[in-house]
């Protein structure tokens, strides 16, 4: 038999397999509920009612998932099925030996509902990697795409899929950082997941034979390369009592625990079947409590709100996210990163959403993978570096990449159905309003409240900042924090930070700036933002951090169409007391009025290109032609 028969022979099995699986899910239209068809593998069980599930052989601490197999039901609305996907799970646990669990006739949708029989079962099963199929439309530039949500991702899994012959994207089409994804429910577990989108032209039942047989190979080789990331965790942690004041809550540990780096980074704290996330700092951290100095690598300093959090326990375990620290690099002028990107080596980190710590200041980051830059580094936009350098930091070349939990910023959910659908629909209508009159952002780095606004939703501006956001002082503003966002007044800062510092008098009443790097010198007070401590409560940050800061539309609209009332009632007045009015020519008028109105609104966007003076041209090309008027043999100039 030819190799090419042999090639045919493998890849109509994977197909015809495939098939036979996929009749599980794809009977009566993909609603499910029919019997199990005696094709289907014995080692298929329901253990739950309508979840399908493979119990792993040679690799039982990896699952893959399929949540969309069949139709399904979100917030009343009817999602058909990511067809294909069932079969292709149940065909990876076969191949593989994995742990498989397919979504089947569960009511609502286990990838959108916050609570999900799927999310009870798969953390029933523990898994160290979660692979999460999901269907995509045929993209021209895009066979897969990955969605690395806010957590750890199996390096491996993405590895090999990149170096595989189908054309991967990563957050092209869905990122996964919904709080309620999948992929974000086990990763907030501290499970390695990635969300896996594929192609229609890669799944049943559009696919051609090779294509499908193609990502079946591809799957296969990330499984069987599926590791997830090293998460230490350590127990047994004696609790000593520190006295540090922050908002949030606050651990001092070894700083062997850490890798090496102050903080502060998010760690999971657990104390029996309760887990919090707290903020820990090394013992070696300036500005750390001489009596949590001396802490032993079995001790853990706890602050007030952390013990609270914990229940005044004895003894607690911590879970840390995977740290990686990297040499800093300046960006490449034809490469240039975005605000929140930085620009890494595919062989230290994954594509994905990162926690940025340098020396007490944090900033959220989309790390992107780029072959210029050499393992071991990162490099970082030019504003980036200036937000997040703290005091001294000048001869500091190394930044820490952290996978922080994502219940970090996970959204707390209103308590009924009516909220929960108005919070959607303001959400909505904000990127509606956003489109039409843009909301620019600007990326700031925060620093104390001034005295007494701590207990106001209050932000602080320097006065160069609200022409170029589009607001004046006392409008609202939106600040987002990672994936989080609340609503403040901005105000014009009268008195603009120099170095973040408050006075002696004002730092022993706020008791501030314990574990707070100062600005460093010459640090321009326009990218700073004094935000108060109720805000960043709501945010859920640390003090020295980076946010970004963009005009709320709805109070702007609301004020000037508040101002249109007036004139355009006259006009409808004085048309109605006309004997005829020609209500036609009336609308028109009141719909041009309200356009002008709201013209003023729109903040223009520049014009990227330059525009060039053909004439000019032209004429430095006559004074620079050999034969032209004003040279002379050999090119050189001879008139005025």
């Amino acid at each position: 038999m030819s190799d090419e028969q042999q090639t045919a022979d493998v890849t109509g099995d994977l197909v015809a397999r495939w098939q036979r699986f996929e009749q599980v899910f794809s009977q009566n239209g993909y609603d499910g509920g029919a019997p199990l068809p005696g094709s289907i593998p014995a080692s298929v069980s329901e253990p739950t009612h309508g979840l399908l599930e493979i119990a792993g052989t040679t690799r039982p601490d990896v699952v893959v998932t399929a949540p969309h197999a069949t139709n399904h039901e979100r917030v009343g609305t009817t999602k058909v099925a990511d067809r294909g996907t069932g079969g292709l799970a149940v065909l990876l646990g076969e191949l593989t030996g994995c742990t498989v669990l397919v979504a089947s006739t569960t009511p609502g949708d286990a990838n959108y509902d916050e609570e999900h029989p799927f999310k009870e079962r798969l953390a029933a099963l523990r898994p160290s990697v979660v692979i999460d199929l999901h269907g995509m439309r045929t993209r021209a530039a895009s066979d897969v795409d990955l969605g690395t949500g806010s957590g750890p991702v199996p390096s491996g899994v993405v590895a090999a899929l990149d170096n595989s012959d189908l054309r991967v994207t990563t957050n092209e089409v869905f990122d996964a950082m919904r709080p309620t994804t999948v992929t974000s429910f086990a990763q907030t577990l501290g499970v390695a997941a990635v969300q896996v989108e594929i192609g229609a032209h890669l799944r049943l039942p559009t696919g051609t034979p090779g294509a499908l047989a193609q990502l079946v190979s591809a799957l296969v080789t990330a499984v069987e390369h599926a590791a997830a990331p090293s998460t230490p965790q350590t127990s047994g942690f004696t609790v000593v009592p520190v006295k540090i004041p922050a908002g949030l809550p606050t651990a001092v540990v070894h700083p062997d625990v850490l890798s090496g780096i102050n903080g502060p980074v998010p760690v999971t704290v657990v104390v029996d079947d309760r887990t919090t996330v707290a903020w820990a700092w090394s013992a070696a951290a300036e500005g750390i409590p001489e009596d949590a100095r001396g802490l032993s690598p079995e001790e853990i300093g706890v602050g007030r709100r952390l013990s609270e959090a914990v229940g005044n326990a004895p003894s607690l375990s911590v879970r840390v996210p995977p740290v990686v620290p990297l040499r800093t690099m300046a960006a490449l002028a034809h490469d240039m990163p975005g605000a929140d990107e930085v620009q890494v080596n595919a062989a230290d980190l994954a594509s994905g959403t990162y926690l940025l710590v340098l020396d007490g200041v944090t900033a959220w980051v989309r790390a992107v993978a780029r072959t210029h830059v050499r393992p071991g580094s990162v490099r970082l936009a030019y504003q980036l570096r200036l937000l997040i350098a703290s005091d001294g930091a000048a001869d500091t070349t190394l930044v820490a990449l952290v996978a922080a939990p994502p219940q970090l910023i996970r959204h707390g959910t209103p308590a009924t159905r009516f909220q929960r659908a108005g919070g959607a629909v303001d959400h909505a209508m904000e990127h509606l309003w956003r489109s039409l009159f843009r909301a620019p952002e600007f990326s700031a780095r925060v620093v104390q409240a001034h005295a007494g606004d701590d207990g106001a939703p209050v932000v602080t501006l320097h006065p160069a900042v609200f022409d170029r956001i589009g607001i004046g002082s006392g409008q609202q503003v939106l600040v987002r924090w990672g994936g989080r966002e609340v609503a403040a007044l901005a105000v014009a800062d009268h008195d603009p930070p120099a170095t973040g510092l408050p006075p002696v008098s004002i730092k022993r009443v706020q008791r501030v700036n314990r574990l707070w790097p100062h600005l460093p010198e010459g640090m321009s007070p326009h990218v700073v933002v004094r935000m108060s401590a109720h805000l960043r409560a709501e945010l859920g940050a640390p003090v020295a951090t980076v946010v970004t800061v963009r005009r709320q539309l709805r109070p702007v609209l609301v004020r000037n169409l508040n101002s249109l009332v007036v004139p355009l009632a006259s006009l409808v007045l004085a048309g109605a007391a006309l004997p005829d009015p020609h209500w036609p020519a009336l609308g028109l008028g009141t719909v041009l009025m309200s356009v002008f109105a709201l013209a003023r609104l729109r903040i223009p966007r520049p014009r990227s290109r330059a525009r060039v003076d053909q004439n000019w041209v032209e004429q430095m090309s006559e004074r620079s032609a050999p034969d032209g008027p004003e040279t002379a043999r050999g090119g050189e100039k001879v008139g005025g």
